[in-house]
C-alpha cells in the first residue's frame, strides 16, 4: 500500500502565496525543495505564481512603497477575517 505524503503547512495556498508576495525568490526555492510532496496541480500553480513574483521582484517593476501598502492591506484583511470567525462567522447553529 502506498503511503500518502503530507503537504507541509507552509505549502498550502494562502501561506505560500503570502510567502511568494513577500519573499519571492524563497518561494521558488520552497517549490523545488518540496517538489515530490506536491500534486502536479499545486506544482504548476505554485511555480507559476512564484516565478511571476520573482520576475516582478527582480525587475523592480513594483514601486518602492508597494510593500508597505500590500503588507498593510493583508494585515487589515487578516485581522478582519480572524475577528469575523471569532465572533461567529455568519453560521448560526
Amino acid at each position: 500500500m502506498r503511503e500518502k505524503i503530507k503537504t507541509p503547512s507552509y505549502m498550502k495556498n494562502v501561506p505560500f502565496f503570502l510567502i511568494a508576495a513577500l519573499l519571492a525568490p524563497v518561494a521558488v526555492l520552497l517549490v523545488f525543495l518540496n517538489w515530490n510532496k506536491l500534486t502536479s496541480q499545486m506544482r504548476s500553480n505554485h511555480l507559476t505564481f512564484s516565478l511571476l513574483m520573482t520576475f516582478l521582484y527582480i525587475s523592480k517593476l513594483l514601486p518602492d512603497g508597494t510593500f508597505k501598502i500590500v503588507f498593510g492591506a493583508l494585515t487589515m484583511t487578516l485581522i478582519l477575517f480572524v475577528t469575523y470567525i471569532f465572533f461567529g462567522g455568519g453560521r448560526k447553529k
